[in-house]
């Protein structure tokens, strides 16, 4: 009975061994590297929000970087009725753009990556939960911010 007990053990901890390994290795560095330059995609796609918004507002007669810093958190005297049109105009914008980016970091995701959002959902949760694929996801991101800054 004893000698049963300790083949179960060492067969429960062979095959959680396997299925850490297996778990590992569905992670390879290619799908990383396609992951990583999904990521890289979807952050100039986020960046071009905030360029396009500075040039709105620079752009914009009677509005100042400042008086929309101050519109934005409700501080500041009250909102005139063209600010007010200003901000909804912004905000629309943001709205579209950032829709925009989530179709595309979904059509990516399901494209680029092998089972599509299945692979994708597991690479995020383990560049968050395990060290050792964290620390490979960064080496490989910065070899393709490298390689994205040459071209």
């Amino acid at each position: 009975m004893r000698k049963m007990k300790l083949l179960f053990a060492a067969f429960v901890i062979g095959f959680c061994a396997n299925v850490a390994n297996a778990q590992e290795e569905e992670i390879s560095d290619e799908n990383l590297r396609r992951y990583a330059l999904l990521m890289e995609t979807v952050d100039a796609m986020k960046s071009e929000i905030s360029v396009s918004l500075n040039s709105m507002i620079k752009n914009q007669d009677g509005m100042t970087g400042k008086r929309f810093s101050e519109l934005s958190k409700g501080e500041g005297e009250a909102a005139t009725e063209f600010e007010t049109k200003f901000m909804e105009t912004i905000e629309e914008m943001k709205k579209e753009r950032i829709d925009a980016i989530k179709q595309v970091n979904q059509i990516l995701a399901t494209k680029m990556l092998p089972d599509g959002g299945k692979a994708y959902k597991a690479i995020k949760s383990a560049i968050k939960s395990d060290d050792a694929v964290k620390a490979r996801y960064e080496a490989i991101l910065a070899n393709v911010q490298a390689t994205g800054e040459g071209a």
